[in-house]
């Protein structure tokens, strides 16, 4: 007798139904993957898409499914390119180890964010993962120290160079303005804190920067790429003036 198992949808729970009776209203689109379904082993409800006996059907659900071995040919475990990232329920690699290190420091992966390398049997949260446990980027962390080369692939592999960057600026998302103070810069983007709102990633935004520095003021429309508990939010420039761009370059070349 086929196991049976309940899923919880809106607040309702539904079921119990067997996995291929699942499936089929996955694929019906009666349920998502974003619904949770009741883990007896572990005595607690889970994502639909965390369930170990999903993981195949999820991950060729994707309009770019994924393979089912790594893509390349790697040179050491940590240039291995077989990790994935689950945002906004669209996937993204695959990266390399040294890939979400860079990413951990630069804030644009956190420890709530889902990943899935090729040859495990489910997606789970980054602060579950053994190879991102405190212990072993310790461990990371010395290998790097001792060697400089691979610790200046992660730490310092930027297209552009980043600088400290003190001012203050207005938010605009087509509905409302909002002040704020950036943190960073760079001729690609920006970090700024700002209170009040909550943009998401993906999100579209226009950024005035009043002058700072040797920077004059300038105008940005920008995507948001990162957000984090305190309000802080990363951006990628999608149109910048390029004579703000120079000016952002010079300040950022003189501050390194």
């Amino acid at each position: 007798m086929d196991q049976k198992f309940f899923v919880a949808k809106d607040g309702l729970q539904k079921g119990p139904w067997s996995l291929q009776e699942i499936t089929q209203y996955l694929q019906k689109k009666d349920i998502s993957w974003n619904d949770y379904i009741y883990d007896e082993k572990k005595n607690d409800w889970m994502f639909l898409f965390e369930f170990p006996e999903l993981t195949d059907l999820f991950n060729k659900s994707f309009k770019n499914p994924l393979p089912n071995k790594p893509v390349g040919a790697p040179t050491n475990y940590y240039e291995e390119r077989c990790w994935y990232i689950l945002k906004q329920n669209e996937n993204y690699g695959p990266f390399c180890y040294l890939d979400l290190i860079q990413m951990l420091q630069s804030k644009t992966l956190f420890e709530h964010d889902f990943l899935w390398r090729t040859g495990r049997v489910a997606w789970k949260r980054l602060a579950e993962i053994e190879e991102f446990s405190s212990d072993r980027l310790k461990e990371v962390f010395k290998m790097l120290a001792d060697n400089q080369e691979a610790e200046s692939k992660v730490f310092f592999r930027r297209r552009h160079p980043r600088a400290k960057y003190k001012c203050e600026l207005l938010v605009h998302d087509k509905n409302k303005v909002y002040t704020a103070h950036s943190i960073e810069i760079s001729a690609g983007g920006a970090c700024f804190k700002v209170d009040h709102v909550a943009f998401e990633v993906d999100d579209q935004v226009y950024l005035h920067f009043k002058p700072g520095g040797d920077v004059p003021p300038f105008n940005a429309v920008c995507k948001i790429v990162s957000r984090t508990n305190e309000n802080l939010y990363g951006v990628s420039f999608v149109h910048v003036a390029s004579s703000a761009k120079d000016s952002i370059m010079k300040y950022t070349k003189k501050a390194a």
